[in-house]
């Protein structure tokens, strides 16, 4: 009998499906309902200085950073949505479960810090990023807040480059130049000794984005610390099933 594993389930960009926008208000209460252990979400900043939660770098063809929040908001409301502000969802998640925020963008830094600090959030998120400097920064800011190096997003682009899979491949001195208290790879990462490396550096590892369930066992027992996932049903029914085995 294996002792029960605390690998974490989180919800990438809330619990989304046919009736669900991802990144809404209402994608992060079903994930809250269903008892996720964080929740995702990713932060860009309109061009009026808004901090929103939103994924893309455009809506409706418009750039967001070029864009007014309340133009964005009008939009996404005539198509029956709404577009959460990064301090509501802090608001959200306080007391409830913690939250994790990818930072799209650099130049983000101390605008987030300062809202998590004001929502006393300071010690419930982890913040994410692909961008080193980005996390190097959090952490000057306030040392207390958590980072997670995000690795992987070279492999899903097209014009793949060596030295840049490389870097995500061993990317032991970039956790260490950068103070990160996480690293989060994507699955295709996983071989070749990349977990036992990881493992040796004592840092929490989140896998993204995980969403089959024979995935989910495979990553589990590859020695995963959480599942990124957007089926936060069966990644609970599966990290259930391990504590179990």
């Amino acid at each position: 009998m294996r002792t029960k594993r605390n690998a974490l389930v989180i919800a990438h960009r809330g619990v989304t499906g046919v009736d669900m926008v991802e990144n809404t208000v209402k994608a992060f209460e079903r994930a809250v309902a269903l008892g996720a252990d964080y929740i995702e979400t990713d932060v860009r900043r309109t061009a009026d200085g808004q901090l929103i939660c939103f994924h893309d770098g455009k809506l409706d063809g418009n750039a967001v950073k070029k864009s007014n929040y309340n133009a964005l908001q009008h939009y996404a409301r005539g198509i029956g949505w709404e577009l959460p502000l990064l301090h509501e969802v802090l608001l959200l998640c306080k007391g409830n479960l913690k939250l994790d925020i990818e930072i799209k963008t650099k130049g983000l830094e101390k605008q987030v810090v300062d809202i998590v600090e004001a929502t006393g959030m300071s010690r419930e998120v982890l913040i994410t990023s692909f961008h080193d400097m980005v996390l190097k920064k959090i952490k000057q800011l306030d040392p207390e807040i958590k980072t997670g190096l995000l690795l992987g997003r070279r492999l899903l682009q097209q014009r793949f480059r060596l030295h840049a899979y490389i870097q995500d491949f061993y990317p032991e001195v970039r956790l260490k130049n950068i103070g990160a208290d996480a690293v989060c790879p994507h699955y295709y990462l996983l071989r070749f000794g990349f977990m036992r490396r990881m493992h040796r550096l004592h840092l929490p590892i989140y896998v993204w984005t995980v969403n089959k369930t024979w995935r989910m066992e495979r990553v589990l027992e590859k020695g995963a610390d959480g599942l990124i996932t957007d089926d936060v049903v069966k990644a609970m029914e599966a990290v259930k099933g391990k504590a179990n085995s």
